[in-house]
């Protein structure tokens, strides 16, 4: 497995589980108020921390003992244009989504916690597709 594939291999295993844990969070999400929101949240980006260094851990001691050797870090065009195409899909996906999120404060009344919530989980869906992308456009 080349360090690219790893590094977005990381990346999913570790949005997957802080959203497993998010998930198990929001129990209760229309009776909490904006204060703890904002601590759920801060609590969030911790927890995603410690996932990722974790995650980089373990995946890279399996990758080795199952696959052997990483290969080296080599990045030309090709990947500078592939993170470009990535970031671009991730800018537009958590942009329309803020657009909507917008739409419903506005017309459907939607509470500031619930803006909070969706926005944030907007932001984390756009980086899980980008990662999607880079792992499909590796191959």
């Amino acid at each position: 497995m080349d360090a690219k594939r790893k590094k977005v291999l990381i990346s999913l295993v570790t949005a997957a589980s802080v959203g497993v844990w998010l998930y198990f969070q929001l129990n209760s999400w229309p009776d909490l108020s904006t204060s703890e929101v904002g601590k759920l949240l801060v609590k969030t980006i911790g927890i995603s921390i410690l996932a990722h260094i974790i995650n980089t851990i373990v995946i890279t001691i399996i990758v080795g003992l199952l696959g052997g050797s990483i290969a080296t870090d080599v990045t030309d065009e090709r990947d500078s244009a592939i993170e470009l195409h990535a970031m671009r899909v991730i800018l537009i996906g958590f942009s329309m989504g803020l657009v909507i999120i917008f739409a419903f404060v506005g017309w459907y009344d939607l509470s500031a916690t619930s803006a909070l919530l969706a926005i944030f989980l907007c932001m984390y869906a756009a980086n899980v597709v980008g990662d999607l992308l880079k792992l499909y456009w590796y191959r």
